[in-house]
């Protein structure tokens, strides 16, 4: 197992006087190869300033062998940085990705769902996110978004299980709202190292919304603090995060899951998916400190649990999985190295950015 970052590129290129004449841009091409995904390769851009209207263009492109297809273009007016801690009128956000997985998991529903119902199929999923946002002070920000979504499973692996499950999920348009509220002290979307940042976020579909398909009402809660430990190169950052779906009519692949190592169902060690329920809960903790210019390193500790209503949480259904990784900092983004382990295993993930 091994995992190959070539060179990272960043610079500036200043085109007048001033902060807004600058215009600055990273690329990192990619090659690496884990267990999970086999060989993957792509790449990573960004370049903030490119019209002098502080908007920046983020694009990432990833195949791997083992049939991860991910392609996502996200424009931001201003960049998320640029506006972190100010107050600003209007900004918008539009995010287009196409993300596919030939070798999807699904181990059913619930708390102890099974690692023998392992039911692989292909996920296939079309997104375009609108965004809408102000921030009132340089703390306190309100956003509104749609999602036009389109979700395609088949390819669904016979006589298991849960197979029937996956195959009544077909193929779903099944588009949303969505109303967040943030309060955010941090230093920095990008590399925060002190503050906390506190997000509400209610996301709503039925008929009045154009989803013919499915009605529901999604909440949570996410918070998360970040403070200098030993030296101001070094961070613990803590997260916790609690989430709630319910609805007449509740698709499969909107239920709250943890597993892998994306930034809303980050269990490291455990298999994408391998907890769903009506409801979960997400504690991440990490230690990261600096060992070498751009680079660092990463100590980190999840934890978390499903359940189907808040009367029915089970202290004995929490998992704990503990792991390390590895950090490459880029002005726009941070390159991620993590390896987990857990009682079923290990999970060696590469992705960018940090997972909260």
């Amino acid at each position: 197992m091994f995992c190959l970052l070539l060179r990272g590129y960043a610079g500036e290129e200043d085109q007048g006087s001033g902060e807004d004449k600058k215009i600055s841009w990273s690329v990192f091409p990619i090659l690496m190869y884990d267990t999970d995904i086999g060989f993957g390769y792509g790449g990573k851009g960004k370049i903030v300033n490119l019209l002098k209207l502080r908007e920046s263009f983020d694009l990432f492109l990833f195949n791997s062998t083992k049939g991860e297809r991910t392609y996502e273009v996200i424009f931001a007016i201003p960049d998320y940085e640029i506006r972190q801690g100010t107050v600003y009128g209007l900004s918008f956000d539009l995010k287009a990705a196409y993300i596919k997985y030939l070798n999807q998991y699904y181990y059913g529903v619930g708390p102890d769902s099974s690692q023998d119902d392992l039911t692989h199929f292909t996920d296939e999923k079309k997104e375009l996110l609108l965004t809408l946002g102000r921030g009132f002070t340089p703390h306190l920000v309100a956003q509104v978004q749609y999602a036009f979504k389109n979700v395609h499973y088949f390819d669904v692996e016979d006589d298991k299980p849960l197979t029937d499950e996956l195959r009544a999920v077909g193929e779903q348009y099944s588009p949303h709202a969505a109303v967040l509220l943030s309060y955010d002290t941090s230093d920095s979307q990008i590399h925060p190292t002190r503050g906390v940042r506190l997000i509400l976020k209610g996301d709503f579909a039925g008929g009045w919304l154009g989803n013919g398909s499915a009605s529901f009402f999604r909440y949570g809660l996410d918070v998360r603090g970040y403070t200098h430990f030993l030296s101001e190169r070094n961070v613990v950052a803590v997260r916790g995060l609690a989430q709630k779906i319910s609805g007449d009519n509740i698709p499969l692949f909107e239920l709250p899951d943890l597993g892998g190592h994306s930034q809303f169902s980050a269990l490291r060690g455990y298999q994408v998916n391998r907890f769903r329920d009506k409801g979960k809960i997400l504690i991440n903790t990490e230690y990261r400190f600096h060992l070498w210019k751009k680079l660092g390193g990463n100590l980190f500790i999840d934890a978390g649990s499903v359940w189907p209503e808040w009367s029915r949480i089970r202290l004995d259904t929490f998992v704990a999985t503990a792991g390390w990784g590895l950090r490459y900092y880029l002005k726009e983004f941070v390159v991620r190295f993590d390896m987990g382990f857990s009682p079923e295993g290990i999970g060696i993930y590469f992705n960018f950015n940090h997972v909260f």
